[in-house]
């Protein structure tokens, strides 16, 4: 009886020990490997917590839900901080934002179908991304923004819409085999 609590305290780190490094794994393949034509990676890593906030939002304990998202939208944007050399807390606040927003307007909407990601990684990426043009506006130097849509914003959007949908549905059907062996 004397040892459950330190058995599951132990447990708990390491599960999220796990996360941690799953993520900065997630991040080092999105800022090494995904090179494209356009000059950035797509975010990969957005795509990830967006596609998690849509599964957790109607998961049946807070542990599998939203709180998991922003714990993966937090990790998530410290990594992408440190590899990309960005001011700490730059992609960290860009990705909670955007995930928050989407986990508001997906818990209001209860819609299941092949739109509903890709609308809310469209929107997610759109915050996303503008959240970040407005932290660098602040910190260096103010940017031409229909040269910034132009350039950065539309074609992030068109990137991350891409993996989208085959995330979303091996997410979720990990997520279904998860509560079913439970």
């Amino acid at each position: 009886m004397g040892d459950y609590r330190p058995k599951r305290l132990d447990e708990r780190l390491i599960r999220e020990g796990l996360l941690i490094l799953g993520l900065v794994c997630l991040t080092l393949v999105q800022v090494s490997l995904l090179n494209t034509p356009v000059g950035f990676p797509p975010a990969i890593v957005l795509v990830f917590v967006i596609c998690r906030v849509l599964i957790g939002i109607h998961a049946p304990n807070i542990e599998s839900g939203i709180s998991g998202a922003m714990r993966w939208a937090f990790y998530s944007g410290i990594a992408l901080d440190i590899m990309t050399a960005t001011p700490i807390g730059s992609h960290a606040l860009a990705l909670l934002i955007a995930a928050i927003l989407v986990a508001a307007i997906s818990s209001l909407v209860r819609v299941e179908g092949l739109l509903f990601p890709l609308l809310a990684v469209l929107l997610g990426t759109l915050v996303y991304e503008t959240t970040l043009a407005w932290l660098y506006t602040l910190t260096t130097v103010p940017l031409d923004w229909s040269r910034y849509a132009i350039a950065v914003i539309i074609p992030s959007i068109l990137l991350a819409l891409v993996p989208t949908l085959p995330v979303f549905f091996i997410m979720r059907w990990i997520e279904l085999r998860r509560q079913d062996a439970v």
